[in-house]
């Protein structure tokens, strides 16, 4: 794609996001991000690693709102949890204080993983990752726990045109990862004091929706967080260049079948054991730079196709190559289908543990297509199985009005078939097992496929 063309698409999908952001979220994340990313300047060393990348972190940086469902990019779809959940990251953080201080350590570490260690595309991802939880942290009623109606309105009543650090210099925060994250979170706690203190004194202006008393106060606290999040990108930059001494390249290629629906879906590789994944591109390139050589179990998995597993041996010094074949025909568009996988957390991954027991990703499904969904179930089944349609993603246009959500009837081991046709109204699905056991405890595994796959 030429950069006219992505500039035009980046363009497109910034205003769509803020049109969307504005009423439920911390509204001036695109503008923070732009601003702090203007303070860098183009040949500061973050802007040449990420290439044509480094403008989309003001897309990225919304991406952890978007847990367990599809992320529409440029020229991918993706799960956001991908970006999300990992080893030292396990579950889904809450966005306010304390709890938002959890994040920062683990997504401070992964982003400067995959500076070191992944292509230019996976790497921006995960610093847009970062980036929501601090700029998060700097919306006063975050600093301040502030929830409800409240919430909602203070964060979004400033000037966003307004933010702007125009002639700041980025500081480093160390010269060191661990000197680096240190003065890091000295620094988020010193924005939350500083945004906590105007979201507790907007409160009663809120409250009385007195806008002009609360747009300064605001507008202080989204400056001061681009000036957080210029120096945080500053010194990813400057951290970007510390390499081991000892290290290698693995590069290769996840050879699938594209499932219907599911085209702009890549393959997901990680490493099992580690902290190392990635993303392959649209044709199924993936690559890792810096890794320790030593001997990998690597795993691929990708919706509608499977996963593969495939020893590997890194030799220092090398370019080491190692492909994966994900060609089996009717493979469940559930990631995960049957369990298997358990590389973030003991627990399968792609599914998370509700008080109605296991839910899974939400798939997109193709308005027209048939689809079979068959579970199979254990002798000895301990609960069941429904499958839940709507609409509409969260944070989607009309965000408002909420989508009309159709429930299926409960699949049991009597009963445990369900056909059905994408629809306006049935355009995205959700599985859920019912069970208080592990999900293994009803079933081996589920499988979602168009009709037309599932009769080849």
């Amino acid at each position: 794609m030429n950069s006219s063309c992505r500039s035009a698409l980046l363009a497109g999908t910034v205003a769509l996001l803020l049109s969307i952001q504005s009423m439920l979220a911390w509204g001036p994340h695109w503008q923070i991000t732009h601003t702090a990313l203007d303070s860098l300047g183009a040949d500061h060393p973050l802007a040449l690693r990420l290439g044509p990348y480094f403008r989309l972190l003001t897309n990225y940086c919304w991406m952890a709102d978007y847990k367990r469902v599809p992320y529409q990019d440029v020229d991918q779809d993706f799960y956001a949890d991908d970006y999300l959940l990992f080893p030292t990251a396990t579950l889904h953080y809450d966005h306010i204080c304390p709890e938002v201080k959890k994040t920062y350590a683990p997504y401070f570490h992964r982003a400067l993983q995959a500076l070191r260690t992944e292509d230019a595309r996976n790497a921006a991802r995960w610093v847009g990752s970062l980036l929501h939880f601090v700029e998060d942290t700097g919306s006063p009623p975050h600093a301040a726990e502030i929830r409800g109606d409240i919430h909602n309105k203070m964060e979004n009543w400033v000037d966003a045109p307004l933010i702007r650090i125009d002639g700041y210099r980025p500081q480093e925060f160390g010269r060191t990862d661990e000197e680096a994250l240190a003065q890091f979170l000295r620094r988020m706690d010193r924005l939350i004091e500083f945004s906590k203190e105007r979201g507790l004194r907007c409160r009663i202006p809120v409250e009385i929706g007195n806008r002009s008393a609360v747009k300064p106060a605001v507008l202080e606290s989204a400056l001061e967080t681009s000036r957080v999040v210029a120096d945080l990108l500053h010194t990813l930059g400057q951290l970007t260049t510390l390499l081991p001494e000892h290290s290698t390249s693995l590069r290769g290629r996840i050879h699938s079948r594209t499932p219907v629906g599911m085209e702009r879906f890549p393959a997901k590789v990680v490493i099992a054991g580690t902290a190392f994944s990635t993303l392959a591109d649209a044709s199924g390139e993936f690559e890792f730079h810096q890794l320790p050589p030593t001997n990998y179990a690597l795993v691929a998995f990708r919706p509608g196709n499977g996963s593969a597993q495939r020893a590997v041996s890194l030799v220092a010094g090398q370019t080491n190559r190692c492909d994966l074949d994900l060609m089996t025909r009717g493979q469940s568009l559930v990631r995960n289908a049957g369990f298997g996988l358990h590389w973030v957390k003991p627990t399968p991954d792609c599914w998370t543990r509700t008080p109605l027991g296991w839910e899974g990703e939400i798939i997109p499904l193709k308005k027209g297509q048939s689809y079979r969904l068959e579970v199979k179930f254990k002798e000895q089944a301990d609960g069941d199985i429904f499958v839940r349609w709507t609409r509409q993603l969260p944070h989607t246009p009309p965000h408002l009005i909420p989508a009309p959500k159709i429930d299926s009837r409960p699949l049991t081991p009597a009963n445990a078939i369900l056909e059905f046709t994408g629809s306006e109204q049935m355009a995205l699905l959700q599985v859920t097992v019912r069970t208080k056991q592990d999900p293994t405890s009803v079933c081996e595994r589920i499988n979602l496929v168009p009709v037309a796959e599932q009769k080849q």
